[in-house]
């Protein structure tokens, strides 16, 4: 079965719950979206659609593995995507009020071209999934930060010290103005 399924055979299937198992490649789909996408494998699709008073409820269950730059030195990261994803799918004359969504456990999405496209709510739950920052094994074990000829990356705890040092010490610049007016201020007496 595919991912995306005609309003036609779910009306067919009105009182049946159909088995999704499919193992898709979202690589390409992905990396439109997600242009610093390095590799994906393919993602296994299981779980259900069935009809209830409603809609169409859907409960997936998503697992593959996306593999990213590490925010901290741009090092491929293998990172393993394991989501449950529970939808209501409704016909736009039938959407519940925004109070009763509000009550759901469900996301309500409104059935659109006559299908529901299954594929696009896996990759838009894959994309949201994704940290905001992802680190090698290395850097999370030793805490290591990237550096150059001239330049490293510091910790926002060791760039505070930083500050408070520099607050700490007076500006040797300042220091010799300060003598300077002394100076002027003997001449003219």
């Amino acid at each position: 079965m595919a991912l995306k399924l005609s309003l036609d055979l779910l009306q067919r299937h009105l009182h049946q719950t159909l088995k999704i198992d499919e193992t898709v490649d979202l690589f390409t789909s992905l990396q439109k979206r997600l242009p610093e996408l390095i590799a994906a494998t393919s993602f296994e699709v299981k779980g259900t659609v069935r009809n209830d008073n409603l809609g169409w409820v859907s409960h997936l269950k998503i697992s593959g593995t996306l593999t990213l730059p590490s925010t901290r030195s741009l090092m491929p990261v293998a990172l393993p995507i394991n989501l449950a994803i529970e939808e209501l799918y409704v016909l736009e004359e039938t959407q519940p009020s925004q109070e009763v969504q509000d009550d759901l456990d469900e996301t309500v999405i409104v059935i659109e071209n006559d299908q529901i496209d299954l594929q696009t709510a896996i990759e838009d739950h894959i994309i949201l999934s994704i940290p905001t920052q992802i680190f090698t094994a290395d850097e999370l074990a030793n805490q290591t930060m990237p550096e150059g000829e001239g330049w490293s990356v510091i910790s926002e705890d060791e760039y505070a010290d930083q500050l408070e040092d520099e607050k700490e010490q007076p500006n040797p610049e300042f220091e010799k103005l300060k003598g300077l007016f002394d100076d002027d201020q003997s001449d003219n007496k």
